[in-house]
């Protein structure tokens, strides 16, 4: 439990850290490290969960999704912009309207990475089966598209209210789910995935995210945001728990304990994330609506 506490309070201090330089320096700071992490976690996923491990297939991923997240983040960043221009906010974010690109060089990235990687399958098809192949394609897609939601929440107008919307569904969510479960938990919520989840433990994980949304949205001045955002939270966290349970069965059925062991006491990247990757889109998604 120490060393667990210690790297949580290591991780809390990089990423304010990271929070501070990017929105008072740059931007680019802030996607740069989300980017890494992303990277990171993609790695930990074809190379720890599918097994592979082939050196030029680390490279491949590693690069792909780190471009991936500055690429997408980008045009993501755009997409918002012009959502608060169409709802009459337009001196809150300027459009760069090169940006429109984005999509088309994201498309072009992916392509030559599909290739690349056909080739390189073809080559060593005895070392793939269709888990792999199909890990090894498809997965740092995703993983990037997830992540880059993430940076555009962040340097989206009021970034930081949104960013501790993401956190309190994800993080409080799972706090509130484990000391409710340890001290009233009962029912098993998914017992051959996760055997100490529990449904007393989930209701209360989602209860301390509603009071959590309330003081948040209070706290920033949204008060004719606090119905509906408080309404959203349970959906979200729902989706939050979702994210945990895939990212758990992923594990059980590969045979590992963690997807790595970057973080002590906690493990590897996507360990600590797994929920923030689902519930991130929905956020940016609801963000771009106008719903929250």
């Amino acid at each position: 439990m120490k060393k667990r506490i210690i790297s949580g309070v290591v991780m809390g201090v990089i990423v304010v850290l990271v929070l501070v330089l990017g929105l008072n320096v740059s931007n680019l700071i802030i996607n740069v490290f989300i980017a890494i992490i992303a990277a990171l976690g993609a790695l930990e996923l074809v190379c720890n969960a599918a097994r592979v491990d082939n050196i030029i297939f680390k490279i491949l991923v590693g690069v792909y999704t780190a471009a991936m997240v500055l690429i997408m983040t980008r045009w993501l960043d755009q997409v918002l912009g012009m959502s608060v221009t169409l709802r009459g906010n337009a001196s809150a974010i300027e459009i760069d309207t090169s940006d429109v690109y984005m999509p088309m060089i994201a498309a072009m990235v992916t392509v030559v990475y599909f290739i690349v990687c056909a080739v390189l399958i073809l080559v060593k098809q005895a070392d793939f089966d269709l888990a792999k192949i199909a890990t090894l394609v498809s997965m740092p897609m995703l993983l990037a598209f997830a992540f880059s939601t993430i940076g555009s929440i962040v340097t989206a107008y009021n970034g930081i209210y949104y960013l501790l919307l993401v956190l309190n569904f994800s993080c409080v969510c799972d706090m509130g789910a484990y000391f409710v479960g340890v001290s009233m938990g009962k029912t098993k919520l998914c017992p051959e995935i996760s055997p100490k989840k529990t449904v007393e433990g989930s209701l209360g994980g989602i209860v301390s995210s509603v009071i959590v949304t309330l003081i948040i949205t209070l706290c920033f001045g949204y008060f004719d945001k606090i119905l509906p955002t408080l309404l959203l939270t349970i959906p979200l966290c729902v989706a939050g728990m979702a994210g945990d349970l895939f990212a758990s069965i992923i594990k059980r059925k590969v045979g590992i304990k963690d997807y790595g062991d970057l973080i002590p006491g906690h493990g590897g990247i996507l360990d600590r994330v797994d929920s923030i990757l689902f519930i991130s889109p929905l956020v940016f998604c609801l963000l771009f609506l106008g719903a929250i």
